[in-house]
């Protein structure tokens, strides 16, 4: 534990799953307004294939400051497991902010994740699969995995769109002509219900990694069954990194927490 920023305590590396593979961790942001308090989950990108958590801190860190308890969260990797391991690894964190969080300030009714690319995609597979058996974790049972916000940047909804080797060979461990079944379970876009918490999506205009067309795609869809916003940014720095990109940091993150203020 160690003071990062005025009012913020941070808890790091806490192990909240076992799994054959290794032992996984997070780190807690948390503000010093007694709780409950609502909870934000943050999930790294990388392609399904690399990242780790840490790669939110400052928006961890700012949205703590905003009387937020922010989390970041590993999740197993393509070269060491496949889909859907990474899902239930999420749900896993979800899990815990219910059942442990408290401890930290947690309100278990208020929270929501924010995924970036990969993260993306696995954050909006939470939230559209929220509590379907094939894919809950058995560490936390009885505690939901569903959430009540979901941020998308830039995220991957569509991957057999996406049809990037790497992930396909890695992660999803396949091809969509091969299995195009298991695409699609490994994409949110077409498993969006009525159930489907309220979303925003942001996309960089510039973004060549991941095409802005996934989300705009995906917004289609969510805008016919929930709430959904898209914000697709351009300018400086508006291209895959758009959330860490100093041109647009401030941005994506006052956009973000006033989508969070009117729904946690």
């Amino acid at each position: 534990m160690s003071r990062e920023a005025p009012r913020i305590t941070v808890h790091r590396d806490l192990p909240f799953r076992e799994t054959d593979e290794r032992t996984l961790h997070l780190d807690v942001y948390e503000p010093s307004e007694s709780g409950p308090n609502p909870a934000v989950l943050f999930v790294h990108g990388g392609g399904f294939v690399a990242g780790d958590k840490g790669q939110f801190a400052r928006q961890a860190l700012d949205l703590a400051d905003e009387g937020y308890v922010a989390v970041e969260s590993q999740y197993r990797l393509g070269p060491e497991a496949s889909f859907p391991a990474a899902l239930v690894d999420v749900k896993a964190a979800i899990e815990w902010l219910r059942s442990e969080g408290p401890d930290y300030g947690v309100d278990p009714d208020r929270i929501a994740v924010v995924g970036h690319s990969a993260g993306g995609n696995l954050a909006a597979l939470a939230a559209v699969t929220a509590d379907e058996p094939a894919f809950e974790p058995e560490r936390y049972p009885g505690a939901s995995s569903a959430v009540d916000a979901l941020v998308g940047y830039a995220g991957i909804y569509d991957v057999a769109a996406w049809d990037d080797p790497a992930a396909n060979r890695e992660y999803v461990r396949g091809t969509p002509a091969e299995d195009p079944e298991r695409f699609d379970l490994a994409s949110p876009l077409g498993q969006e219900d009525v159930t489907t918490p309220p979303t925003l999506l942001v996309h960089g205009t510039d973004d060549e990694a991941v095409d802005p067309d996934q989300s705009e795609r995906f917004h289609a869809a969510l805008d016919a069954v929930t709430e959904a916003d898209l914000e697709l940014l351009s300018g400086d720095g508006a291209d895959h990194q758009f959330p860490h990109h100093a041109a647009t940091y401030e941005r994506t993150l006052d956009r973000t927490t006033d989508f969070l203020d009117e729904r946690l």
